[in-house]
């Protein structure tokens, strides 16, 4: 339920599914995990011999693997991005990405669209889109190699926001070509330095109006205590008052 709150609810339920069940965990092997499953209680097999249990699960994300998806998803322009992302989209784990699997992402995406009052796009229409993009070698199916082409760095993520991120599918089918030629001849060299600094200025904005907030807070208690006092004293009762003879 955390992770489907991600990128202002931009993921479907597939796919996060997807991440928990099936998601590259580069650091699932470290010496923690190790210990604990050494710890693990043993259970017994049809041998009689000992079977150790293992407590590792994937219940839930560690913070070392909420970085490694969050660098996959507002990156998708690298290697581990992309091999990230197709291990979670190969549900039959065969190595290849057929048109069954991405038409039963896709289907949630429809779905979401038209929720959302977007104009929807039919599957073979995005479809035909993505393979002019992306050019793979075999038609029928795409492979990791088809992502990592040159021609492919920087539409290698379309077509996973396609399959799973509305939000970021629908910028791309309303993207304005003005704005995507000044996204070519910026300063960032990745997707993730310019995902960065926007979201630290972001965040700089809302700390900045957070304290300009409590500054207004604190000059409308002055000006009220200073009322209060003003009034307190119109009445004739602060402290000792001389006498007018």
């Amino acid at each position: 339920e955390d992770l489907l709150k991600y990128g202002e609810h931009s993921l479907s339920h597939m796919i996060v599914d997807r991440i928990f069940d099936a998601a590259p965990r580069p650091f699932e092997g470290n010496d923690n995990a190790s210990s604990s499953a050494n710890n693990a209680p043993n259970s017994v097999d049809e041998n009689g011999n000992a079977v150790q249990k293992s407590t590792s699960t994937r219940d839930y994300l560690t913070y070392e693997d909420f970085i490694f998806f969050m660098l996959s998803e507002e990156d998708k322009a690298n290697e581990f991005s992309v091999r990230y992302w197709f291990t979670c989209v190969d549900v039959d784990g065969d190595d290849k990405l057929n048109n069954m699997e991405m038409r039963s992402f896709y289907a949630v995406q429809l779905h979401r669209m038209q929720c959302m009052g977007h104009e929807v796009v039919p599957f073979e229409d995005m479809l035909c889109q993505m393979m002019d993009m992306i050019k793979p070698a075999d038609t029928e199916c795409l492979v990791v190699e088809d992502f990592l082409g040159s021609h492919c760095s920087q539409v290698s993520g379309a077509i996973f926001d396609a399959l799973f991120n509305v939000n970021k599918y629908v910028m791309f089918e309303q993207r304005d070509p003005f704005l995507e030629r000044q996204k070519r001849e910026d300063e960032f060299d990745t997707d993730w330095d310019r995902f960065a600094c926007i979201d630290y200025n972001r965040l700089a904005m809302e700390e900045e109006q957070r304290e300009e907030e409590a500054m207004e807070v604190d000059w409308v208690n002055m000006d009220e205590e200073e009322e209060d006092g003003d009034d307190y004293n119109a009445m004739g009762l602060s402290g000792s008052s001389e006498a007018p003879f």
